[in-house]
Parts: C-alpha cells; sequence; structure tokens
C-alpha cells in the first residue's frame, strides 16, 4: 500500500515538474507509477488532495534543505550550528540556479498555476499558505540568531523582516515567470548591506554577490 502511494507521490511531482500544473491528466500520473485510477482513489480523496501530498513531499525536504544546521566544514547536520541569512540567502539563490526550487524551473510549474491553484481549492491555498508561515517562522529564527551574534542591525523585528522577505520572494517568482530580468545573488548583496551592522565589512555586508553560476536563470516564456 504504500509502495503504491509513493509510486504515486514520484510521478506527480516529476510530471508536474516538467510539465506544470496543469499538464498532467490524472490518467498520465497513473500510467506513469504504473498504477490505476482505482490504485489512485484508495491513497487520495481527488486530484486537490493528491497535489497536496506532492507539495508536502517537495516542500518540505526543500525548507530542511535551505535553513538546515551545518557542522563546521559547512555540510549538512541535524545537530549543528545554526545557520546564518547569508547561508540561507545562498542555499535559496542555488536552489532557484539549479531547478530544485519548483516554482522557477524552466519547463515546470508556473507560479500563477499554484496561485490559480489556491484560488479554486481551500485545501491547496491552506497548504501553501502553512509554507509560507513555516518558512517566515525559520527565517525570523535565522535573523534572531544573527541579531545575537551582531551580525545584523539589532531596530529591525526578525518578523517583520522575514514576512517582507517571503514577500519579496513570491514577488520575484512572478517577475521572473514575466522575464523580467532579476538578479536574485545581486538583489540579496544589497538587502544584506543595508541589514549588515558593521558596513565596513566586506562579508558581513556581503558586498560580493554570489558567483554568476549561482544566481537565476530566466525562465522560458
Amino acid at each position: 500500500m504504500a509502495e503504491t502511494r509513493e509510486a504515486l507521490l514520484r510521478a506527480g511531482a516529476e510530471l508536474f515538474g516538467e510539465h506544470g500544473l496543469d499538464g498532467p491528466s490524472l490518467d498520465d500520473i497513473c500510467a506513469a507509477a504504473g498504477k490505476t485510477r482505482g490504485a489512485f482513489y484508495v491513497h487520495f480523496e481527488d486530484r486537490d488532495a493528491f497535489l497536496v501530498a506532492v507539495m508536502e513531499q517537495l516542500g518540505l525536504p526543500l525548507l530542511d534543505e535551505i535553513f538546515g544546521a551545518t557542522d563546521e566544514s559547512g555540510a549538512r547536520a541535524g545537530g549543528g550550528a545554526p545557520v546564518d541569512l547569508m547561508t540561507v540567502a545562498l542555499r535559496f539563490v542555488s536552489a532557484v540556479g539549479t531547478g530544485a526550487y519548483p516554482l522557477t524551473r524552466e519547463g515546470g510549474v508556473r507560479p500563477h498555476q499554484l496561485i490559480d491553484a489556491c484560488v479554486r481549492s481551500s485545501a491547496i491555498r491552506s497548504r501553501y499558505v502553512g509554507f509560507v508561515g513555516d518558512a517566515i517562522d525559520r527565517l525570523a529564527a535565522v535573523v534572531r540568531a544573527d541579531q545575537q551574534r551582531g551580525e545584523l542591525r539589532e531596530d529591525v523585528d526578525p518578523r517583520d523582516l522575514s514576512t517582507l522577505m517571503l514577500a519579496a520572494v513570491i514577488g520575484a517568482q512572478t517577475m521572473l515567470e514575466l522575464g523580467v530580468p532579476l538578479d536574485l545573488a545581486r538583489a540579496g548583496a544589497s538587502l544584506f548591506g543595508a541589514l549588515a551592522r558593521d558596513r565596513s565589512g566586506a562579508k558581513a555586508a556581503g558586498a560580493s554577490p554570489a558567483p554568476r553560476s549561482a544566481r537565476a536563470r530566466k525562465p522560458a516564456r
């Protein structure tokens, strides 16, 4: 039973990633998984419930990857040191550049498709809002830790800043879909320059943007 569910989720994640939310039919998903419609409905009430499950399968590991702690070598570690804001930003830019971030992958899920799904389905909207809230909570904890280490200005409320940064991410998704030129690494460096407590230090101020290979690709129209 569990194997059938996982096979359907893998197939859905792959097809949604390649063709967007509106492309794959239920028959396409079942065929790719090697399962029947009957097997699908044993595990999922409808297509919306399936999409929520796919979102969880993709979204939760991505949040853990971006916000996960590190050990002394910089590798991910469950009990390692708290991650800092610069590292979070570089991981996010890298995820966009490599296509690991699903809403900016070329030929994959488009932001407007997700918003359309949120409008028509309260279940999908609730889960997406939950992801955004989770990201804000995690980001606020990172900002607070950076403030305590003296790396960021203390006169900025961590949660307000984190909410604004998530709003900027959601806006950036739309800009990239529209084909508006956007260099996420350079924009991030400018943000750190404004927030850094010690602006004279290049490292603290983020004066050196991420390498071009980590910058966001402009998706195909």
